[in-house]
């Protein structure tokens, strides 16, 4: 891995902008699809091609908080905002094609795996799985924790997620197909899970080697640390997104302006098969959570 020695934010930018440009790249590679983000009351969509940003809904006083897949047509949002006069979490679906929107349970951290049907999410002491396919609705608690204890969950494959509570920095996974659940021990000592990435064709998680908050590392669910991200200084960094069908990855960066010392947001995309990586958008704030969709 390459070591990027800078020491202004000066010289961080001017790197930035080089690779920005393709500088010594060659050809520039063409993306596609759209990454949909919530950022406060927006909904939004970012075009991949040309990093065109596009408004899709305004929650008005209800902030969108974390965004996943919900099948092929829609987006499972958890929300904060009030409902009867009191703020409430809550989890709600949108429709990408006639752009409705609707409100499932109350709860947060939603996630959804298709195979079988399981909308993941925690309803303030109780992580839980409701699980559909075919059958009656079942729900299954896989985690009491301390009220208001903040989860993370990141699905590994189309029947498996893991999962992290705080203050407990042990990773577990869970199967909602077999309903087992594990510790993964090698995978705890190894990563934090709180700025991860899954990355199901990789078997692997995209995360920051515990007590390093420099480098995205890959690392199996075993711990075993199977390469990183060549990503010059500057940032910090955040990865939101992979692209499984492009074998990249899209990443967030927070960085100051040189004028009244600001904080903007540049979007990234990391190409894994050349470890080449070009801005796509200077400043566009995207949240830490985004869908993506290659249609």
């Amino acid at each position: 891995m390459k070591v990027f020695s800078v020491k202004t934010r000066l010289l961080s930018l001017l790197v930035a902008i080089l690779l920005s440009s393709g500088c010594g790249s060659g050809e520039e590679r063409e993306y596609w699809g759209n990454l949909y983000f919530g950022t406060g009351a927006y909904l939004g969509q970012l075009d991949l091609r040309n990093g065109s940003v596009s408004l899709l809904a305004n929650l008005g006083d209800t902030a969108i908080r974390e965004i996943d897949a919900f099948g092929d047509e829609q987006l499972l949002m958890s929300v904060f905002g009030p409902v009867n006069h009191k703020d409430t979490f809550r989890l709600m679906q949108y429709e990408l094609d006639g752009g409705g929107l609707a409100t499932l349970i109350n709860g947060r951290h939603g996630r959804y795996l298709p195979v079988p049907e399981a909308l993941i999410y925690d309803d303030g002491a109780y992580l839980k799985v409701r699980l559909y396919g075919g059958r009656a609705m079942e729900q299954v608690v896989v985690a009491r924790h301390r009220l208001g204890s903040r989860a993370h969950i990141l699905q590994v494959s189309r029947t498996q997620f893991v999962y992290s509570i705080d203050p407990d920095t042990s990773i577990h996974s869970f199967n909602v197909d077999t309903l087992e659940s594990r510790l993964l021990s090698g995978l705890s000592a190894t990563c934090t899970i709180d700025v991860a990435r899954g990355i199901a064709e990789r078997d692997a998680l995209l995360c920051k080697l515990r007590g390093d908050t420099g480098d995205y590392v890959f690392v199996s669910l075993s711990g075993e640390v199977l390469g990183s991200l060549d990503i010059p200084a500057g940032g910090p960094f955040r990865a939101l997104a992979h692209l499984h069908d492009q074998d990249a990855v899209v990443l967030s960066e927070a960085w100051n302006t040189l004028v009244g010392d600001n904080t903007r947001y540049a979007v990234w995309i990391y190409d894994l098969a050349n470890d080449r990586m070009v801005r796509l958008v200077k400043d566009q704030p995207m949240g830490s959570h985004v869908v993506y969709r290659a249609d």
